[in-house]
């Protein structure tokens, strides 16, 4: 019996898009003690190109675009890599506490220790998502 191929549940890429898509409330404090409140993207400074399922992956491969500094990054995420955490249905709250499937915040943290963290200059252009050895 062939095993079946794994890949992503159909709310991932809509999710993974409004979460890479987002902003926050940051406050800062200046000098003289006046708060400065302002609305930063959750990519920064990268700004999301494109994402979506990789054409003839039969939604197993997601790729999106990221850019900083000129330097376009390409992500891809195969389903594979994650098992059924993939299938973006389960929603654990010891650890997401927020509204999007496990998947979607998974891959949202991944992308941004392996890529938005980092200086453009020190990134390949491709990047492969997975988790770390180590977990």
């Amino acid at each position: 019996m062939k095993a079946a191929r794994a890949v992503f549940g159909d709310s991932f890429v809509p999710e993974l898009r409004e979460i890479l898509t987002s902003t926050s409330t940051v406050t800062a404090c200046s000098p003289d003690g006046r708060r400065q409140v302002t609305e930063q993207p959750f990519t920064k400074p990268w700004q999301l190109r494109w994402i979506g399922v990789a054409q003839d992956s039969g939604n197993s491969r997601v790729t999106c675009g990221l850019e900083a500094d000129d330097k376009i990054v390409t992500a891809t995420i195969d389903a594979a890599d994650f098992g059924r955490t993939s299938r973006n249905t389960s929603r654990s709250r010891a650890w997401n506490g927020s509204n999007y499937h496990d998947m979607a915040v998974l891959a949202s943290t991944l992308i941004q220790e392996q890529i938005l963290t980092w200086d453009p200059s020190k990134l390949a252009n491709e990047i492969q998502i997975r988790l770390p050895s180590d977990r």
